[in-house]
Protein backbone atom coordinates (compact mmCIF):
# COMPACT_ATOMS: atom_id res chain seq x y z
CA UNK A 1 0.00 0.00 0.00
CA UNK A 2 2.80 2.40 0.74
CA UNK A 3 4.46 1.95 -2.94
CA UNK A 4 0.87 2.84 -4.26
CA UNK A 5 0.52 5.94 -2.02
CA UNK A 6 4.32 7.22 -2.95
CA UNK A 7 4.15 6.49 -6.42
CA UNK A 8 0.79 8.37 -6.53
CA UNK A 9 2.59 11.54 -4.88
CA UNK A 10 5.42 11.14 -7.34
CA UNK A 11 3.09 11.31 -10.23
CA UNK A 12 1.42 14.43 -8.85
CA UNK A 13 4.74 16.09 -8.45
CA UNK A 14 6.17 15.09 -11.61
CA UNK A 15 3.11 16.11 -13.50
CA UNK A 16 3.76 19.62 -12.63
CA UNK A 17 5.99 21.96 -14.46
CA UNK A 18 8.19 23.66 -12.28
CA UNK A 19 9.10 26.94 -15.12
CA UNK A 20 7.48 29.84 -14.76
CA UNK A 21 3.83 30.86 -16.82
CA UNK A 22 1.34 33.19 -16.94
CA UNK A 23 -1.76 32.22 -15.52
CA UNK A 24 -4.75 34.54 -16.13
CA UNK A 25 -2.24 37.45 -15.86
CA UNK A 26 -0.65 36.50 -13.03
CA UNK A 27 3.02 34.85 -13.09
CA UNK A 28 2.78 31.24 -11.79
CA UNK A 29 5.03 28.05 -11.35
CA UNK A 30 2.82 26.01 -13.30
CA UNK A 31 0.04 26.35 -16.23
CA UNK A 32 -3.73 27.20 -15.71
CA UNK A 33 -4.00 22.88 -16.99
CA UNK A 34 -1.03 21.55 -15.00
CA UNK A 35 -2.30 24.25 -11.88
CA UNK A 36 -5.74 22.58 -11.78
CA UNK A 37 -4.28 18.56 -13.03
CA UNK A 38 -1.85 18.95 -9.87
CA UNK A 39 -4.29 20.37 -7.89
CA UNK A 40 -6.81 17.26 -8.31
CA UNK A 41 -4.35 15.03 -7.88
CA UNK A 42 -3.45 16.10 -4.57
CA UNK A 43 -7.41 16.25 -3.80
CA UNK A 44 -7.48 12.31 -5.44
CA UNK A 45 -4.58 11.65 -2.95
CA UNK A 46 -6.17 13.39 0.59
CA UNK A 47 -9.87 12.43 -0.02
CA UNK A 48 -9.88 8.85 -1.02
CA UNK A 49 -12.25 7.20 -1.78
CA UNK A 50 -14.28 10.60 -2.58
CA UNK A 51 -13.50 11.71 -6.79
CA UNK A 52 -13.95 15.29 -7.87
CA UNK A 53 -17.06 14.92 -9.71
CA UNK A 54 -16.59 18.70 -11.10
CA UNK A 55 -14.49 21.50 -11.12
CA UNK A 56 -14.33 25.18 -12.21
CA UNK A 57 -12.52 28.49 -12.14
CA UNK A 58 -14.44 31.02 -10.34
CA UNK A 59 -13.13 34.87 -8.76
CA UNK A 60 -14.19 33.95 -5.30
CA UNK A 61 -12.55 36.65 -3.75
CA UNK A 62 -12.83 39.36 -6.24
CA UNK A 63 -9.52 39.92 -7.46
CA UNK A 64 -9.89 38.85 -11.37
CA UNK A 65 -7.67 36.21 -10.67
CA UNK A 66 -10.21 32.82 -11.44
CA UNK A 67 -9.72 30.66 -8.28
CA UNK A 68 -10.59 26.59 -8.78
CA UNK A 69 -13.06 25.12 -6.98
CA UNK A 70 -13.45 20.90 -7.18
CA UNK A 71 -16.84 19.50 -6.40
CA UNK A 72 -17.57 16.00 -5.09
CA UNK A 73 -20.12 14.03 -2.89
CA UNK A 74 -19.32 13.13 0.44
CA UNK A 75 -19.37 9.62 1.86
CA UNK A 76 -21.46 9.36 4.93
CA UNK A 77 -24.34 11.30 6.62
CA UNK A 78 -28.42 10.69 5.26
CA UNK A 79 -28.64 14.28 3.77
CA UNK A 80 -27.68 15.63 0.56
CA UNK A 81 -24.06 15.63 0.55
CA UNK A 82 -22.21 17.74 -1.77
CA UNK A 83 -18.91 19.25 -0.67
CA UNK A 84 -16.16 21.39 -2.37
CA UNK A 85 -12.88 22.11 -1.94
CA UNK A 86 -11.49 25.94 -2.94
CA UNK A 87 -8.16 27.05 -3.34
CA UNK A 88 -7.76 30.80 -3.75
CA UNK A 89 -4.97 32.24 -6.16
CA UNK A 90 -2.90 34.30 -3.60
CA UNK A 91 -1.40 37.15 -5.61
CA UNK A 92 1.23 37.67 -3.10
CA UNK A 93 2.41 33.62 -2.75
CA UNK A 94 1.96 33.39 -6.53
CA UNK A 95 0.17 30.40 -6.13
CA UNK A 96 -3.36 28.22 -5.22
CA UNK A 97 -4.27 27.80 -1.04
CA UNK A 98 -7.00 25.46 0.21
CA UNK A 99 -9.58 28.34 1.70
CA UNK A 100 -10.88 26.12 4.49
CA UNK A 101 -14.03 28.72 5.18
CA UNK A 102 -15.09 28.24 1.71
CA UNK A 103 -14.52 24.19 1.59
CA UNK A 104 -16.13 23.59 4.72
CA UNK A 105 -19.54 24.89 3.57
CA UNK A 106 -22.07 21.90 2.65
CA UNK A 107 -24.29 21.92 -0.22
CA UNK A 108 -22.91 25.26 -1.03
CA UNK A 109 -24.72 27.72 -3.60
CA UNK A 110 -22.55 30.50 -4.94
CA UNK A 111 -24.27 34.08 -5.89
CA UNK A 112 -21.01 35.49 -7.18
CA UNK A 113 -22.88 39.12 -8.68
CA UNK A 114 -25.04 39.23 -5.45
CA UNK A 115 -21.70 38.36 -3.84
CA UNK A 116 -23.42 35.51 -1.56
CA UNK A 117 -22.55 32.36 -0.51
CA UNK A 118 -24.62 29.96 0.94
CA UNK A 119 -24.43 26.04 2.47
CA UNK A 120 -26.42 23.53 4.48
CA UNK A 121 -26.41 20.34 5.64
CA UNK A 122 -30.01 18.90 6.82
CA UNK A 123 -30.11 14.74 7.81
CA UNK A 124 -32.89 12.91 9.14
CA UNK A 125 -32.11 14.20 12.38
CA UNK A 126 -32.15 17.70 11.93
CA UNK A 127 -28.87 20.48 10.58
CA UNK A 128 -27.72 23.57 10.19
CA UNK A 129 -26.60 26.23 7.50
CA UNK A 130 -25.34 29.77 6.76
CA UNK A 131 -25.20 32.66 4.40
CA UNK A 132 -21.90 34.43 3.92
CA UNK A 133 -21.40 37.65 2.26
CA UNK A 134 -18.39 39.66 0.94
CA UNK A 135 -18.11 42.31 3.43
CA UNK A 136 -14.93 44.41 3.89
CA UNK A 137 -13.07 41.75 1.28
CA UNK A 138 -13.72 38.57 3.04
CA UNK A 139 -16.63 36.30 3.18
CA UNK A 140 -18.90 36.73 6.60
CA UNK A 141 -21.49 35.04 7.86
CA UNK A 142 -24.99 37.03 8.32
CA UNK A 143 -27.14 33.95 8.39
CA UNK A 144 -27.00 31.05 10.37
CA UNK A 145 -29.67 28.37 11.41
CA UNK A 146 -30.31 25.26 13.06
CA UNK A 147 -33.05 22.44 12.83
CA UNK A 148 -34.24 19.39 14.70
CA UNK A 149 -36.28 17.36 13.03
CA UNK A 150 -40.00 17.13 15.19
CA UNK A 151 -42.00 16.77 12.43
CA UNK A 152 -45.01 19.22 11.44
CA UNK A 153 -43.50 21.48 14.33
CA UNK A 154 -40.04 21.87 13.73
CA UNK A 155 -38.70 24.24 15.23
CA UNK A 156 -35.96 26.05 12.98
CA UNK A 157 -33.57 28.50 14.66
CA UNK A 158 -32.25 31.29 12.85
CA UNK A 159 -29.20 33.68 14.16
CA UNK A 160 -28.22 36.97 11.89
CA UNK A 161 -24.56 37.53 14.07
CA UNK A 162 -23.97 40.98 12.47
CA UNK A 163 -27.58 42.46 13.80
CA UNK A 164 -27.48 40.01 17.31
CA UNK A 165 -30.92 39.36 16.15
CA UNK A 166 -32.71 35.95 15.98
CA UNK A 167 -35.97 34.52 15.45
CA UNK A 168 -37.96 30.78 15.56
CA UNK A 169 -40.43 29.62 12.76
CA UNK A 170 -42.37 26.24 13.25
CA UNK A 171 -42.37 24.64 9.54
CA UNK A 172 -42.65 21.45 8.55
CA UNK A 173 -39.03 19.28 8.58
CA UNK A 174 -37.41 19.00 5.35
CA UNK A 175 -33.83 18.38 3.92
CA UNK A 176 -33.73 21.25 2.06
CA UNK A 177 -34.00 24.60 3.24
CA UNK A 178 -37.42 26.60 3.04
CA UNK A 179 -35.96 29.49 0.65
CA UNK A 180 -37.25 31.96 3.16
CA UNK A 181 -34.91 30.64 5.78
CA UNK A 182 -32.11 29.89 3.36
CA UNK A 183 -31.59 30.80 -0.12
CA UNK A 184 -29.98 27.61 -2.14
CA UNK A 185 -30.46 25.93 -5.61
CA UNK A 186 -29.76 22.66 -4.35
CA UNK A 187 -32.52 20.31 -5.47
CA UNK A 188 -33.42 16.10 -4.99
Amino acid sequence: MKKVIYLSVFIVFVSCSSTDKNVNGIKSNVTNGDTSTYILNHFSIENAPSLSGNDTLIDLNFDGVDDFIIGYYGQAGTGIKNRVNVYLFDIDKNCYTLNEQLSDLPNPTFYIKKKKITGFYIGNGGGSGSRLEWINGRWTTTKEFVVENEGEKSLWQINYPLKNKSEKLVRPFQMIPPAEILETNISL
